[in-house]
Formats: C-alpha cells, structure tokens, sequence
C-alpha cells in the first residue's frame, strides 16, 4: 500500500504523456511560477515510487496499491450519477514485473527492460 501526493508538477504529467491528452480535464494550479495539477490518476505517482531508488530483478514483480482521492475537471454533461464525480476515491494498482513475469492475468503493468 502506497500513498502519492494530491497534486505534480505539470513536468511530471508531460513526462507521463497524461499532459497532453487530459490538461484540460485537469484542476490546474500556479504555485512559485510553476504549473501544478491535482492527480487525475495515481500511475505516474506509483512510477515515482518505483524509480525513487534502484531496485533488484529479486524484488520483482512489484506490486503496487493505493485508496487515492482523485479529482477530474470533467467538462459540463459528463457528470452523471456517482459513476462520474469531480472528486472520488479510487482502489487503484499497479504490478511492476519483467517482461518474462507478464502473464495473462496481469491487468496493468510496466514491463521493466
């Protein structure tokens, strides 16, 4: 169990390529000059805590959970119900493994080469 950050640096999401295609579904903050966003998703936090220190082929597969309060901007008529919210918890994992310890069971993973 892992628990990231509420909000990046905007570097982060490029980096991430969440930048590009979800910006705009992003709640956006100035802070000292720099863009910042509320997390959307929890993926790239849980990539930061996967390459926050070097790690052994022993340690692997690496999973990964986090119960993370997630907020999207979501635009005007797409928020129905309580299946679409602009803030909700969400059970969200992540299972870092060689590409020899992908399986069909895996759901998400990050092959590591």
């Amino acid at each position: 169990m892992v628990g990231t950050p509420n909000m990046f640096n905007s570097k982060l999401w490029e980096t991430s390529g969440h930048w590009q295609n979800y910006a705009e579904d992003m709640f956006q903050l100035d802070v000292d000059k720099e863009k910042f966003a509320v997390k959307p998703m929890n993926c790239p936090g849980h990539c930061l805590v996967f390459d926050a220190r070097e790690r052994s082929y022993k340690e692997l597969p690496l999973r990964m959970a986090e119960f993370g309060v997630l907020h999207r901007n979501e635009a005007s008529g797409a928020l129905s119900g309580l299946t679409r919210v602009r803030r909700f918890v969400q059970d969200d994992a992540h299972i870092f493994c060689t590409p020899d310890q992908v399986s069909s069971t895996c759901c998400r993973s990050a092959v590591i080469n």
